[in-house]
């Protein structure tokens, strides 16, 4: 007896941790594995004590199951946590039927505990909606422990609550088609019976039931990983599957990689004189630059990529149109050309303050006498060195600023170009993104200013999905000495993976 209650008290404390590790690391059904991997000791206890449990002393049918529950969602988050950082477990050879695990005296790997100790032995369908192999189309895992005394409740409160979630089941009603998980196909003979059929085992926990007549079909398994990540923008935390959260101050994850296209279009028919008058040039000159920006985060604090310019330029009479500039043509009045590559490296140089990042490029220009009429761009090495910073002022607020020096290195001699920007970012929701932008950017003659320009917009940003994130911006040219007094028209796409 002694020996017995002695067994339930180990199993108690295995649930106890279980549900305390849960309870601090499942957030919102995903798994917070960034902060696991940072300090895993907790993690590592509750694993390595898998192997002193005595199964055979556990006489309840319930508890049983529950265990092998736990110890199910637990070894897919040690596995994770041991290869962090992966996209997907399907990137780690042998995750789930060749990577062994010690659990109550024999080895055994993760498919093997779900086929031999539960799907087996308990013939019960609503595990597939308790365990949780750390792709993002498992059921959602939850932030407590299955218990035996209550088994039953959880494992009917999660079969219910995913086969009412739209994001799990798909109902098409214009095509009378519902289309479910995979799960569905490869457990098929889980959930069908002699007389049972897949949907009438889905409608048994719907609200809303599916006309029988409706036809199945599977949609793709996403086997991207299951990850719960924030980043720390001055007091607040935002999601990282929310694009909003990556203002040029904010620094990529390790194996995350971002994909810019952003396409400016300037055009204007007067210029700012040497004193600051506004002058018509009877004539329109038009630029377009497109820039491809690549950046992968290499380590916690550093992200390295390159940019690449891709330029035209079109002069004709006042009347005429910017977008004529498309035509991307060369000739006296156009020219177009490839004009520079620009490796870069963004750093967080103070790791208490993760909303300042220091970003440096060198542009290499790629073709030559871009420089000669008609001007396309400075043919000479340009360094450009940016400061970013920002701060939530509310959950709705952000303001960024940014200030650089940009330094264009030319045979006769070195031009010093000190950009300042500040934005003013509205979040409206938690697809859009309203900001109202400012620059002023003055070169510098020893300690005063031979020209500048003050340019002001307004900006939307869309994300589209939760990776792709659409821009749209109009800035207009409002002051300035020996520059350009005209607007600009700005379209972007950027892609975080």
């Amino acid at each position: 007896f002694a020996s017995i209650a002695n067994a339930q008290t180990d199993f108690t404390k295995f649930f106890d941790e279980v549900n305390h590790f849960l309870n601090k690391h499942g957030r919102d059904g995903l798994v917070d594995y960034q902060t696991i991997k940072k300090n895993p000791q907790e993690l590592h206890k509750i694993v390595s004590s898998l192997e002193k449990y005595d199964i055979k002393s556990l006489t309840n049918t319930n508890q049983k199951m529950a265990f092998w529950i736990n110890v199910y969602n637990i070894l897919v988050i040690h596995s994770v946590v041991k290869y962090y950082p992966i996209k997907s477990p399907m990137d780690v050879k042998g995750f789930f039927d060749n990577q062994k695990h010690r659990v109550a005296g024999e080895m055994i790997t993760i498919n093997e505990i779900e086929n031999k100790k539960l799907r087996a032995k308990f013939q019960d369908p609503r595990i597939h909606f308790a365990l949780v192999c750390a792709a993002k189309s498992c059921p959602p895992i939850i932030d407590q422990a299955y218990i035996g005394k209550k088994l039953y409740k959880q494992l009917d409160t999660r079969s219910r609550a995913n086969l009412n979630d739209n994001d799990f089941i798909h109902v098409r009603v214009n095509e009378k088609k519902v289309y479910v998980s995979e799960i569905f196909k490869w457990y098929k003979e889980d959930f069908v019976t002699k007389d049972k059929t897949i949907l009438q085992y889905i409608n048994h926990y719907r609200s809303d039931k599916i006309p029988e007549s409706f036809s199945i079909d599977f949609y793709p398994y996403d086997w991207s990983l299951n990850e719960y990540k924030d980043i720390t923008i001055g007091h607040f935390i935002i999601e990282t599957d929310n694009l909003q959260a990556y203002t040029p101050s904010t620094l990529l994850l390790p194996g995350q990689i971002e994909v810019k296209q952003f396409n400016n279009l300037y055009t204007q028919t007067a210029f700012f004189n040497a004193d600051g008058d506004k002058v018509e040039l009877n004539e329109r000159s038009t630029f377009f630059t497109g820039i491809t920006n690549i950046l992968y985060g290499f380590r916690t604090n550093i992200n390295i990529g390159f940019d690449l310019y891709f330029k035209s330029v079109r002069y004709g009479n006042d009347s005429s149109s910017p977008f004529s500039v498309f035509k991307f043509s060369s000739g006296e009045n156009a020219r177009t050309a490839l004009t520079s590559f620009g490796p870069k490296i963004k750093f967080a140089p103070f790791a208490k303050l993760r909303s300042l990042a220091i970003q440096t490029l060198v542009l290499i220009p790629l073709a030559s006498d871009i420089q000669e009429d008609p001007f396309l761009d400075f043919d000479d090495v340009q360094w450009w060195t940016q400061f970013f910073y920002d701060r939530l002022l509310s959950e709705k607020f952000l303001i960024y600023l940014e200030n650089g020096l940009y330094l264009r290195f030319d045979s006769n001699e070195t031009t010093y170009i000190s950009p300042f920007k500040t934005i003013l970012n509205f979040y409206p929701s938690n697809n859009w993104t309203l900001y109202l932008p400012t620059e002023l950017t003055p070169t510098w003659d020893g300690l005063s200013w031979s020209a500048y320009y003050f340019q002001a917009g307004l900006g939307a940003k869309y994300q589209l999905t939760s990776n792709i994130e659409l821009e749209a911006l109009y800035t207009k040219f409002l002051s300035g000495k020996d520059s350009g007094a005209g607007v600009t028209y700005n379209l972007g796409i950027r892609i975080i993976r």
